[in-house]
């Protein structure tokens, strides 16, 4: 499905550019400096885009399992379970609204693995007790600008999502110090690992 939706959902994600910059700059708050990034199912890459705008110091390499948004973004195809780096690597490593489409419990052991102690993964994604009004509306929304077959995948991908707290949880037992935020739509984890 995502090498079919690609172009759409570059488009989709241009025209919501001031989100991953605003994402980056509250990113940037808990880690000044990153020698290497990697963001996790990056998509066309448009967060890395941003966070090399404020970490140009750093390597960021995007990852997804889509070959044409790997295209989109120069990144690797790879799946998130089996990353194709050494142990203790990156700094920062983020999820943004693709962890909802992962083995949430491999991807977040590969993390912890390619992470170096002290770094920081950070999460932002669906918040699976978002009101119903506001699924269905967003649904609506993606129906029409990307695709009906991808709005419904996500909205099944959404409700079976686990919760910030389940995620928070499984992230302490990997030895982590985690910040969890809830909003209507989205949730955000901030996890160090010590």
């Amino acid at each position: 499905m995502w090498d079919d939706v690609v172009k759409s959902y570059h488009s989709w994600s241009i025209s919501n550019r001031w989100f991953y910059f605003l994402l980056g700059l509250e990113i940037k708050k808990s880690v000044r400096s990153a020698e290497y990034i990697l963001d996790v199912g990056s998509g066309p890459g448009i967060l890395a885009e941003e966070l090399k705008i404020l970490f140009p110091e750093s390597k960021i390499i995007c990852v997804d399992a889509s070959f044409e948004m790997c295209r989109f973004s120069r990144g690797i195809r790879c799946e998130a379970s089996s990353l194709p780096f050494k142990h203790s690597i990156f700094d920062l490593i983020t999820f943004c609204f693709s962890l909802h489409e992962l083995k949430i419990d491999s991807a977040l052991e590969e993390a912890s693995r390619v992470l170096k102690n002290g770094g920081v993964v950070y999460i932002v994604d669906l918040n699976k007790d978002a009101p119903e009004i506001i699924k269905r509306n967003l649904r609506l929304l993606l129906e029409k600008i990307i695709s009906k077959e991808y709005a419904e995948h996500l909205e099944e991908s959404w409700n079976a999502f686990e919760s910030c707290e389940e995620i928070a949880e499984k992230l302490k037992k990997r030895g982590f110090g985690v910040e969890c935020t809830k909003g209507l739509q989205e949730i955000r984890i901030l996890a160090k690992k010590i």
